[in-house]
C-alpha cells in the first residue's frame, strides 16, 4: 500500500491537477527540497513520486524522480512550463489536435496521437509524463468563441488556460502582449486605450470566474480595490484550489497564509480577489454556481 505523503495527511485529500502543477511549479524553481518536502511518501527524500490525473477522455501520469547525476539525453526534450501548459489544456477541454499542434510547435514529436509523452530535467531532477488519450474520446464540439486573437487563431472560446496565462504575463509585465491577445481585435485596432480592457467569464470548479484586465497609468490617483494586495501567484493557487474542488477551508487557509483575511462563509457565498502590478490592474471575482 502507497504511503501518503504530508499534503495527503495535512489536507486531508487526495492528490490531484493542483498538485501537478505544484510540483513542476517547484521544479522548474529548482526547489527540490520542498517537492519532498510535500509530495515524498511516507516522507522519503529521494526514490519517485507518482501522481495521477484521471480524465474523462485521458489518464495522466506524471512521475517526479532523484536522478544520479546530471541529465544530458535528448530524451529531456520538454520543461516544466510546458508541461504544466499541457495539463491545463487538459483540463479545459482543449481540442485534442490544437494541444498536439502546439506541442509540435515547440519541437516535441507526437509519433502517435494516442499518447503523449513528455520528459525534462532540472539539476538531479527529472520528470516523466505519459498522457493517454481514450479510444472512446469524445469529437470537439464546436464552442462559439469571440474576436481576440487566441480565440481566433485557436478556435475556441477563452477559459480558465487563458486566466492562468494572464496572471503570468501580468506578473512579468507583458501587459502589451496580454492586450495584444485578448483584446477583441476591434477593439485593439480602432478603440481608444481605456477602451482596451480584457474581460470573460471562465469556471474553476463549482465557481464562475470573472476576469478584469486593464493598463493604468501608475501616475494617476487610484483607489486600491477590496482586497487589493493579492500577489498573481496566490491568486494563481486559489484558481488552482477551485479548478480542482478543494475543501473551502483551504482557500481560506491559503489566503490567511499570505495576511489576507476572508471566512469561509465569504468564500461559500463568493468573493473577489484584486492586484495592482506594475502597469496593470487585476480584478477576479468568484461566485459559485
Amino acid at each position: 500500500m502507497r504511503k501518503k505523503c504530508q499534503v495527503e495527511e495535512l489536507e486531508r485529500r487526495g492528490l490531484d491537477s493542483y498538485d501537478m502543477i505544484t510540483g513542476l511549479g517547484l521544479l522548474k524553481e529548482y526547489d527540490w527540497k520542498e517537492i519532498w518536502r510535500r509530495y515524498g511518501p511516507g516522507g522519503a527524500t529521494s526514490g519517485k513520486i507518482d501522481l495521477m490525473l484521471n480524465l474523462e477522455d485521458y489518464y495522466v501520469e506524471l512521475t517526479l524522480e532523484s536522478l544520479t547525476s546530471l541529465a544530458v539525453s535528448a530524451k529531456y526534450q520538454a520543461s516544466p512550463n510546458l508541461m504544466q501548459s499541457l495539463i491545463r489544456r487538459l483540463l479545459c477541454g482543449h481540442r485534442h489536435s490544437l494541444i498536439v499542434e502546439k506541442l509540435r510547435d515547440y519541437g516535441v514529436p507526437v509519433e502517435d496521437e494516442g499518447q503523449i509523452n513528455l520528459s525534462c530535467s532540472v539539476g538531479t531532477m527529472g520528470a516523466d509524463m505519459v498522457v493517454n488519450r481514450s479510444s472512446k474520446a469524445s469529437e470537439y464540439r464546436f464552442r462559439k468563441f469571440g474576436t481576440s486573437r487566441v480565440e481566433q487563431e485557436e478556435q475556441r472560446p477563452l477559459d480558465h488556460y487563458d486566466v492562468v496565462s494572464i496572471l503570468y504575463l501580468a506578473q512579468q509585465n507583458r501587459t502589451e502582449q496580454v492586450l495584444q491577445r485578448y483584446v477583441p481585435q476591434e477593439i485593439l485596432n480602432e478603440g481608444t486605450d481605456t477602451e482596451q480592457i480584457v474581460r470573460f467569464q471562465s469556471w474553476a470548479g463549482g465557481y464562475q470566474v470573472d476576469l478584469f484586465f486593464q493598463r493604468i497609468k501608475n501616475d494617476v490617483p487610484r483607489e486600491v480595490p477590496n482586497r487589493g494586495n493579492v500577489s498573481s501567484s496566490t491568486m494563481h493557487n486559489i484558481l488552482r484550489r477551485l479548478f480542482a474542488g478543494h475543501d473551502p477551508e483551504l482557500t481560506v487557509k491559503e489566503l490567511a497564509d499570505k495576511g489576507i483575511v476572508i471566512t469561509p462563509d465569504e468564500v461559500s457565498r463568493g468573493f473577489g480577489l484584486a492586484r495592482i502590478l506594475n502597469d496593470n490592474l487585476i480584478e477576479l471575482h468568484f461566485s459559485p454556481q
